[in-house]
C-alpha cells in the first residue's frame, strides 16, 4: 500500500506549499489542494519527507470511516470502526521516518466541520479509550481544561466532515511548524512556515544579495539562508533585543547572518547593494513602527528603489488593514502578486513587486502552475480566497 500524506498549510500558502513538495519530492504522485490542505502519495515513506518547511504539519493517512451519524453515539461508533483500520501496516510506515517507543504516550486531535450533537472531546476520547490497548499505550485525554499532564510521543489526527472521519498520524513528534532553532522570540514574531513562503516567492539566485530591514528575531532571514544557501543575507532592526534574539536564533540554525542594527528609514546599505528586499514590515499591532517610520512607512518604500539593483524585487507580508497592495501601486510599483492569507487569525497580504523603473519580477514557473491550479480548484481567488 502506498503511503498517502496530508499536509496541512496556511490558508492561502497551499499552493506555494504544492510546488515545494513537487520540487523537493521528485516522486510524489496524485498531489491534491483543498483548503489548508496538500495531500500527495509516495511509493515509500523516507525521513526526507520531514524536510518540507512550507507545511504546518505532516500526517500519515490510517483511512477514512463514513456514515458515523451526528448524534450523541456517533463517536462510540466511530471510534469502533476507526480501530478496524490497518493500523498495523500504517504505524510500520511510520517506523521507516522514526523510532516509535514501545508503549507509546499518545493524544487525540479532532476537528468538525458541520453540525454534530457531540463535542471534539466526545470524539477524542472515545477514540482514545479504544486505541489504548491497540497501541499499548498511555492515552492523553483532553477537556477543556487542557491536556491530561505528558508529551505525547504519537498524535492521532481525526478530521470529521458531517459524517465522515478521515484518521491519520502525525509523522514527525511534534508539528514541523515548530523550529527547533527558534528559541528567542519576541512580540509579532512571524509564522516560520510563512517566512518560508516568502523566501520562495523571492527566489534569490546564487550569490545574490537579501535584505531584511525589520527582521526581529531573524524568522525570515534564516528561512532565506536555510533555503538559499548560496544567497547572502543582510538583516536588521532597531530594536538591539531583537537583533540579539536573531543571532541566537542564527547560531543554532547554523546559517550566518549580516545583522545591523539600523533604522529602516535610513538604511546604511549601499546604493544598488540589494538584489531582493524579504520582509515583514511592523504591523503596528504587536509591534509599532519606530524611529523615522513612526508616523508613516512611506519613508522606506522610496529608499527601495536606490537600494535595489536592476533585476531587485522585493517581497513582503503585511497585515491586510495597512492596505500595503494599494499603497505600493500609488508609489509606482509593479505588483507581480497580492494574494491573501490567514495567519494567527489575522488576514494578511503576501506580495511581490519591484520598484518602478526595474524590471517587474514573475513567479518562478513551477508557483505559477501551482497558482493556476489553485485558482481552478476554488482553493484560492484572484483576491487571495
Amino acid at each position: 500500500m502506498s503511503p498517502r500524506l496530508v499536509a496541512r498549510s496556511v490558508r492561502g500558502l497551499e499552493w506555494i506549499a504544492a510546488d515545494e513538495i513537487s520540487a523537493g519530492l521528485t516522486n510524489a504522485s496524485g498531489i491534491k489542494l483543498s483548503g489548508r490542505e496538500v495531500s500527495f502519495e509516495l511509493p515509500a515513506l523516507a525521513p526526507h519527507v520531514l524536510e518540507l518547511r512550507l507545511v504546518d504539519d505532516l500526517f500519515l493517512e490510517v483511512g477514512t470511516v463514513t456514515d458515523i451519524g451526528k448524534n450523541k453515539g456517533a463517536p462510540e461508533s466511530a471510534a469502533r470502526r476507526i480501530i478496524a483500520l490497518d493500523w498495523a501496516a500504517v504505524l510500520s510506515q511510520l517506523n521507516t521516518v522514526r523510532k516509535l517507543p514501545d508503549g507509546p504516550q499518545f493524544d487525540v486531535v479532532a476537528s468538525l466541520e458541520g453540525r454534530h450533537n457531540y463535542n471534539r472531546f466526545d470524539m477524542e476520547n472515545a477514540i482514545g479509550a479504544t486505541l489504548r490497548p491497540l497501541l499499548c499505550g498511555s492515552y492523553l485525554a483532553r477537556t477543556t481544561e487542557g491536556r491530561q499532564a505528558g508529551e505525547p510521543q504519537l498524535t492521532v489526527r481525526v478530521f470529521v466532515r458531517d459524517a465522515e472521519a478521515r484518521v491519520t498520524l502525525r509523522i514527525a513528534d511534534r508539528p514541523l511548524h515548530r523550529r527547533w532553532y527558534k528559541q528567542d522570540t519576541g512580540p509579532g514574531t512571524l509564522h516560520p512556515p510563512v517566512a518560508a513562503a516568502l523566501a520562495r516567492l523571492a527566489w534569490p539566485a546564487a550569490g545574490e544579495n537579501v535584505a531584511d530591514p525589520f527582521c526581529g528575531d531573524g524568522t525570515v532571514a534564516i528561512e532565506t539562508a536555510l533555503a538559499y544557501p548560496g544567497s547572502r543575507v543582510l538583516a536588521g532592526d532597531i530594536d538591539p533585543g531583537r537583533l540579539d534574539n536573531a543571532r541566537s536564533n542564527a547560531a543554532r540554525a547554523g546559517v550566518t547572518l549580516s545583522l545591523t542594527q539600523l533604522d529602516a528609514g535610513l538604511l546604511p546599505w549601499s546604493a544598488g547593494g540589494a538584489d531582493v528586499v524579504v520582509t515583514n514590515p511592523p504591523w503596528n499591532i504587536a509591534v509599532a513602527a519606530g524611529g523615522l517610520l513612526r508616523s508613516s512607512m512611506d519613508k522606506f518604500w522610496r529608499q527601495l528603489p536606490g537600494l535595489l539593483s536592476q533585476g531587485g524585487r522585493v517581497c513582503l507580508i503585511a497585515d491586510v488593514d495597512l492596505n500595503a497592495p494599494e499603497r505600493l501601486r500609488r508609489m509606482g510599483y509593479q505588483l507581480t502578486l497580492a494574494t491573501q492569507i490567514r495567519v494567527a487569525g489575522r488576514v494578511s497580504h503576501l506580495v511581490l513587486c519591484a520598484p518602478a523603473g526595474k524590471d517587474r519580477p514573475q513567479l518562478p514557473p513551477g508557483l505559477a502552475r501551482w497558482r493556476r491550479q489553485a485558482l481552478a480548484d476554488g482553493v484560492i481567488t484572484g483576491a487571495g480566497f
